[in-house]
């Protein structure tokens, strides 16, 4: 697959972003007593809550139901794991970056990301409702691939339960 140059580069922004580019709010860098240092967690239980239990559920179940399922496409059933996703996305869209996005550089990497998973979302929708299994799986792929780059550059720690 081929990936556009500004994705590559984003990418690169976005490794940068996380690896710790970024001031502080001082403009120094320095960290006082006044000026902590900002939080080293990457993680955000409410963004991490909706990845674990609506997401990726919807998109594993999009998944099976177009690439795997035995009986043929089920377009009811289609519908309405990506009604589920359509609406996963739009709270994601809604939440406030993790905090390992820090930056402005990583900020506007992480809304293109977003933006693109909303577009091929919409996209895959279309093709739903056409019933075109071409569309529906080239799209179902990018969605996918769209969500591992953005997981890849923007990592989130998942915690065990028992921890």
């Amino acid at each position: 697959m081929v990936r556009a140059p500004h994705v590559l580069s984003c990418a690169v922004v976005a490794w940068l972003a996380a690896a710790g580019c970024s001031s502080s709010s001082s403009g120094t860098g320095a960290t006082t007593p006044d000026n902590p240092p900002p939080p080293q967690t990457s993680s955000s239980p409410e963004l991490d809550k909706l990845m674990r239990t609506r997401m990726n559920v919807a998109y594993s179940q999009l998944v099976y139901l177009v690439f795997h399922a035995e009986s043929g496409p089920d377009f009811s059933a289609i519908a309405g794991e990506s009604a589920k996703l359509t609406e996963a996305i739009a709270k994601v869209l809604s939440l406030s970056p993790p905090p390992v996005v820090q930056s402005e550089q990583a900020r506007q990497v992480y809304r293109d990301y977003n933006n693109t998973l909303q577009r091929d979302n919409e996209k895959f929708v279309a093709a739903t409702s056409r019933k075109d299994m071409a569309a529906m799986s080239s799209t179902l792929t990018k969605i996918g691939d769209t969500c591992s780059a953005c997981h890849h550059f923007f990592r989130v720690e998942i915690k065990d339960a028992a921890e």
